[in-house]
């Protein structure tokens, strides 16, 4: 349990607390009230909004285009990708979005007993405290961080509500039932480890991110087969022939050097962080945490090194559950040595939250 802290060449190691302050639901105003949180859920809740509607013109498109002899692959195409895009949205906003009724309501910490915490293969049964139990269908990294940090937030009065984790701004939803899973098991605390390298929570979190990655690039891969498609199916010698040919062609080679890319960067995730020790940096925000139109974060500001000295930081298109913790405890730890002038791998020990930081 180790952390490291850089003084010129040397490093000096301080211990590491098991469970390192995190960002926590505040049940003490309404949820939309809550700083980050509030902003997180109205940036997205607009986004989503917004987009519900962008994507059910060019469906109809589609539709119209099987009567107008331009082939069955345009059409296959228009409803194919805008259909999931429109399905996905709808999905995300019924999971990760509560209500609106429910910015007005606070937040209920539950803490989790000894034996009130089982699953069966991924549903989570967590005991409440008037005997009922909560399911929710969790990945490994979350029920890694529930098994070791036993606390949750609930958000509503059932039976759906929205459940937060420490650390992790995006809340999920879930149901109440009388009785848990069937089938489920004792869920055992997690072994903790302070290393970033054998961090079973954070190796679980890469390994998600690696599973949504090659997720993106099969459906980019679906992309770029539908592309190749209208480009052959179109009919010749139309007169939009030629522009078709080169923009569906366009298509398919930018779906597949994107889904290349997406390749690439899941093998890094597959494999754990490299540092062998975390540096805690003292961190001062220069404003609040600003949020994007899809719910990523920015934010930049002042950290303090081992020496004495001071640097800036700053990170775009961050994950916003690590923007909060940087902004809610004052610290940024770094994966390794920090280095100014370079970018770091930045996260929370013992928590899924991971992000790059610019030192400098």
């Amino acid at each position: 349990m180790t952390s490291a802290d850089t003084v010129g060449a040397s490093v000096q190691i301080v211990p590491v607390p098991e469970r390192v302050r995190a960002f926590e639901f505040d049940p003490a105003m309404p949820s939309g009230a809550l700083p980050i949180f509030g902003e997180y859920l109205d940036r997205i809740g607009r986004s989503i909004t917004n987009q519900r509607l962008a994507g059910w013109p060019f469906v109809l498109l589609g539709v119209s285009q099987f009567f107008t002899g331009t082939g069955v692959a345009i059409p296959v195409f228009l409803i194919a990708l805008f259909g999931f895009f429109e399905l996905s949205r709808l999905h995300r906003g019924r999971v990760w979005v509560p209500e609106k009724r429910l910015k007005r309501e606070r937040f209920r910490r539950v803490d989790v007993a000894a034996d009130g915490l089982v699953a069966a293969g991924r549903i989570v049964g967590v005991r409440l405290p008037d005997g009922r139990w909560l399911r929710i269908r969790l990945g490994e990294a979350f029920r890694l961080l529930l098994a070791g940090d036993r606390r949750v937030w609930l958000l509503g009065s059932g039976p759906k509500v929205f459940v937060g984790f420490p650390g992790v701004v995006r809340v999920r939803r879930a149901r109440i039932h009388d009785a848990p899973p069937a089938g489920a098991v004792t869920l055992q605390p997690t072994a903790w480890s302070a290393s970033p390298s054998l961090d079973p929570v954070l190796t679980a979190h890469r390994r998600s991110m690696a599973r949504e990655l090659w997720t993106g690039a099969g459906f980019l891969l679906v992309v770029a087969g539908l592309s190749a498609w209208v480009r052959l199916d179109f009919p010749a010698g139309d007169r939009l022939t030629g522009f078709v040919v080169v923009v569906f062609t366009g298509f398919a080679v930018v779906a597949l050097l994107a889904a290349a890319a997406a390749v690439t960067r899941s093998l890094g995730y597959r494999r754990p962080l490299a540092a062998d020790h975390w540096t805690e940096l003292r961190a001062v925000p220069d404003g609040p945490v600003r949020m994007g139109r899809q719910g990523s974060a920015r934010l930049s500001g002042l950290a303090m090194l081992a020496d004495g000295s001071i640097v800036g930081f700053r990170m775009h298109q961050a994950d916003p559950s690590m923007a909060a913790n940087i902004a809610a405890t004052g610290r940024l730890w770094i994966a390794g040595v920090p280095r100014p002038g370079h970018p770091a791998k930045t996260g929370v020990p013992g928590y899924p939250v991971l992000g790059t930081v610019w030192l400098g």
